[in-house]
């Protein structure tokens, strides 16, 4: 049976912005309110609620983005760790 109190379902968050913050510049309050927004990642969960993604989809995608960010590690660790940068040579004169 459906359970009416999935804590999925419940705003577990409050994102408040003053104008005392932003000294009445509502641009800046839009601002400020859009990065707490995408910080908190509102935006991003409702999109991921809206449609349905597979399980074996949603693995998969979690499975490339994790090689990716190994292999940047990777990356990073051989330039840091394995330097074979060319070094100039004064030419004879």
């Amino acid at each position: 049976m459906y359970n009416k109190n999935n804590s999925r379902n419940n705003i577990t968050t409050q994102i408040t912005v003053t104008a005392a913050e932003c000294n009445g510049n509502v641009e800046k309050m839009i601002r400020r309110f859009s990065k707490k927004v995408k910080k908190d990642g509102i935006i991003e969960e409702y999109r991921d609620r809206t449609h349905y993604v597979k399980p074996t989809t949603r693995r998969a995608e979690q499975k490339r983005l994790r090689r990716r960010l190994i292999e940047k590690v990777n990356k990073k660790r051989e330039e840091l760790f394995n330097f074979k940068g060319t070094l100039k040579r004064r030419s004879k004169r």
